[in-house]
């Protein structure tokens, strides 16, 4: 038997489960996560949990500022404790990548991110365990910090049950199939079936040997 639903996310880490999550929020609740093992067990469950913003480009820089202020607002937000400490986060950089170094942090702040060059007497004060070489640039950022990943991954999850999300673990997927109108996928576990016109893979490093099951390869 095949089981409908308006949404599936496949992976049950971090970012399936703040997926599932997010479209609980959004009034989308008839939604199935199918976890392989158990939540957070993957490239989550091995995450430092830093929450920082000096990123290279502008996208993934407003995505990190995005969630600053969720994590800063995360019982609120979600529900539950993740143990967000904000710490400040600080980045180092060559001599020589002096001038992207500094286009970074310029991008960051127009962004409305708070980070600033520092000098090494400030870096010094800091961190005085650091050891840093006198021609590194030096940039610091005031609200970053760290979580725990898998307390926040079983958050979404716990707020996504509440609000209608179905959760499948140890249901890992053997196939997916796409209609011949491209319109609906199925996906198959040893257990069941679901189909919905929308997949979503949160599969980190997995998500390659997936794919290969409807032939699209990824670099």
């Amino acid at each position: 038997m095949t089981e409908t639903c308006d949404a599936i996310i496949i992976g049950g880490g971090v970012m399936g489960a703040s997926i599932i999550s997010n479209l609980a929020t959004s009034g989308v609740t008839n939604t199935i996560l199918l976890e392989k093992s158990t939540i957070g067990a993957g490239s989550t469950g091995r995450s430092s949990g830093a929450i920082r913003m000096h990123y290279s480009t502008k996208v993934n820089a407003s995505l990190a500022h995005k969630s600053l202020t969720v994590f800063s607002n995360f019982s609120d937000l979600v529900g539950g404790d993740v143990g967000f400490v904000k710490t400040g986060y600080m980045v180092f950089a060559p001599s020589e990548a002096s001038q992207a170094f500094r286009e970074n942090i310029s991008m960051q702040q127009e962004i409305g991110i708070s980070t600033r060059e520092i000098d090494h007497k400030e870096a010094a004060e800091l961190a005085p365990v650091f050891k840093i070489a006198e021609t590194e640039h030096i940039a610091w950022e005031d609200d970053s910090g760290h979580a725990d990943p898998s307390a926040t991954a079983l958050a979404y999850i716990n707020h996504a049950r509440a609000n209608g999300a179905t959760i499948h673990l140890e249901a890992p997927v053997i196939d997916i199939k796409i209609s011949e109108s491209g319109s609906s996928h199925q996906v198959i576990t040893e257990k069941a079936c679901f189909e919905s016109e929308t997949v979503i893979m949160a599969t980190g490093p997995w998500t390659s040997s997936l794919l290969k099951k409807i032939d699209v390869s990824l670099p």
